[in-house]
């Protein structure tokens, strides 16, 4: 909730006037502070300390010169350290704090708090805002990772709906490419070797958990996934001996070998304590010794010839999904039996064995998914993913050149009865300029809109020229939310990129993913706070504080043991004020209240 700049003003006034704003003095004081300590890790966040004489809550507002700004916070206590986010760079900002005790008295500190944030780093990525249409946008923030490739930085950024940096922090690891934001607010982070172990950090930047694999699973970066089971899933690398492996992916009577190849375990985890619960070969569950134009070169593992970057869990028949690049497939199996249910990919090379699993294309227009990533159910039952394209062949046909080629967000509805896969939507249409990304990328479904946030991490080449006229090797970063219309709409674009930049030794950035958050602070269903009930009327009024981004259920008994819901509670006043009247209260000799929150 946004306060009117006049009210701003006039509580400015009488701060600078030595007035401190109580309306009954005796409610409530504020005893110590308000301090705000700036977070070491996080340029763009600090630490609110206060306390207070009663139990009460705090309540932020925040001009930067440009714009003001509200933090409600909803625990009650009377020694509080809060979290203040959503500071820009570059501004002096004046924090008034004013804290709220159970009956909604109001004591506004005598003192305004000065928090100047710096500029952003001379080496943080450039960006420009292409285009910016919040009024048609997911509301929230944009999470993600971006790395410097010339200077080998690695940033975590938010971005607002309008492109400006309101979060940023430097991770501990070199190559950290992936970033989700938990339930509760913290950023999880998957390691590689040599670090090997899953990151949690605060919005303060500090580390507060570090998991750490099991012996023989080590972290493969591209994915690490809590689900609501109580545990993570992730991706492997275990070197297999594979015998009769072709030797080469572009000759097609090249001579079988017996090679070293990079198995990519889908693996689950216990979230508390790292304990191995299961893990899933996609090389048992597959041929190993098909092969697509991307199996070579391998790694320290071996031939990569699976590189498996995403996995992702689906409770609706306890199965698992999962992305294997190199094989050009996106796969689903069962969790309780390791049973291949159906591959999504083009036919091309599979065995005999296979070919029942395979998914027949339907309807038009149609396109196969190669070197895809991303993989996401959305709310519809579709799939949604991210296909980079890269060839747009198997062998040992003739392929797609990079320059002649793009990427893209596709949607697809898969029938398992019939083992038939069509294509519902794609982003094509909506790209004027066709991007092509030989790596990385994402495609994520936005709920409320229902747009898509398509992440174009690496981008090559745009309509067939390298981004920069000056260094080849340069590579762009493009974000885009796009409605999910038959002809899709760009309502947002924000592009890394250091247009201005003639050195031939430019590399440009690269982002892995990226996701909309729907606000900086977490959520909880926690109970209500103050809960009283006003019966000085007939009509009993339920009064309480809470979190104003959940929905607050009004339940009624006359026994404490059957419970009837009898309305929802309307936010009254602002800064998450509740009242509920029960207007049939009348017809009950006894009546007991409950809120339940949703």
């Amino acid at each position: 909730m946004k306060r009117s700049a006049t009210r701003w003003i006039t509580i400015l006034f009488a701060i600078t006037s030595g007035l401190a704003i109580c309306p009954d003095s005796g409610a409530i004081t504020i005893l110590s502070g308000p301090t705000f300590t700036p977070a070491a890790n996080a340029p763009l966040a600090g630490l609110l300390q206060l306390t207070t004489d009663v139990d009460s809550r705090v309540s932020v507002l925040v001009s930067d010169g440009t714009n003001i700004w509200e933090r409600d916070f909803y625990d009650f206590a009377r020694t509080h350290s809060e979290v203040l986010l959503g500071f820009k760079p570059a501004r002096t900002n004046l924090i008034l704090v004013t804290v709220f005790d159970e009956y909604r008295n109001a004591c506004t500190a005598g003192q305004l708090l000065t928090f100047v944030t710096a500029p952003l780093p001379a080496n943080f990525p450039a960006s420009v805002v292409l285009k910016s249409d919040p009024s048609q946008m997911e509301p929230g923030y944009t999470l993600f990772i971006v790395q410097v490739r010339n200077g080998a930085k690695v940033y975590i950024i938010i971005v607002d709906n309008s492109g400006e940096v309101v979060w940023y922090g430097i991770p501990p690891g070199t190559y950290d490419a992936d970033v989700r934001q938990l339930d509760n607010g913290d950023l999880f982070i998957p390691e590689q070797p040599p670090a090997n172990h899953f990151l949690e950090i605060n919005m303060l930047g500090q580390t507060v958990k570090i998991l750490s694999p099991p012996a023989g699973y080590p972290v493969n970066v591209h994915d690490g996934v809590p689900t609501s089971r109580g545990t993570l899933l992730y991706l492997s690398d275990v070197s297999r001996m594979v015998s009769n492996f072709p030797s080469s992916d572009t000759v097609s009577n090249a001579p079988l070998v017996t090679a070293k190849v990079d198995d990519n375990p889908v693996v689950e985890i216990s979230a508390t304590n790292a304990a191995l619960i299961n893990a899933w070969s996609p090389l048992a569950l597959l041929d190993p010794t098909r092969v697509t134009y991307l199996t070579y070169p391998g790694d320290i593992y071996g031939v990569d010839n699976e590189h498996a970057n995403a996995v992702i869990d689906d409770p609706a028949d306890n199965s698992i999904i999962v992305s294997l690049r190199n094989q050009n497939a996106v796969v689903k199996f069962s969790r309780l039996t390791g049973q291949l249910k159906w591959i999504l990919g083009p036919p091309a090379n599979w065995a005999t064995s296979f070919q029942p699993y395979l998914l027949a294309p339907v309807g038009t227009p149609f396109e196969w998914n190669y070197a895809q990533h991303a993989p996401m159910l959305t709310p519809q039952g579709t799939l949604l993913v991210y296909d980079d394209g890269n060839y747009r062949a198997s062998p040992f046909d003739a392929s797609v050149p990079d320059q002649s080629n793009h990427s893209r967000a596709v949607e697809y509805s898969i029938n398992e009865t019939n083992m038939e896969v069509s294509q519902v939507w794609d982003s094509t249409q909506a790209d004027v300029d066709q991007l092509y990304t030989p790596i990385v990328g994402d495609a994520n479904w936005l709920p409320q809109r229902r747009n898509v946030l398509v992440t174009y991490g690496y981008v090559t080449y745009i309509n067939g020229v390298h981004p920069s006229p000056y260094a080849s090797g340069a590579t762009m970063v493009r974000i885009k939310e796009l409605t999910h219309d038959p002809i899709p709409e760009v309502v947002f674009d924000l592009s890394f990129f250091d247009y201005g930049n003639t050195s031939a030794n430019y590399l440009g950035y690269f982002c892995y993913r990226s996701d909309r958050i729907p606000d900086l602070y977490a959520h909880p269903a926690n109970p209500v706070n103050n809960l009283v009930v006003d019966c000085e009327t007939k009509t009993p009024r339920l009064e309480f504080s809470a979190d104003p981004a959940r929905t607050y259920v009004v339940e009624a008994s006359t026994d404490l043991k059957n419970w009837t819901t009898i309305g929802t509670a309307v936010e009254e006043g602002g800064v998450g004020n509740f009242d509920f009247s029960d207007l049939n209260a009348s017809r009950f000799m006894t009546r007991f209240y409950r809120v339940v929150t949703q």
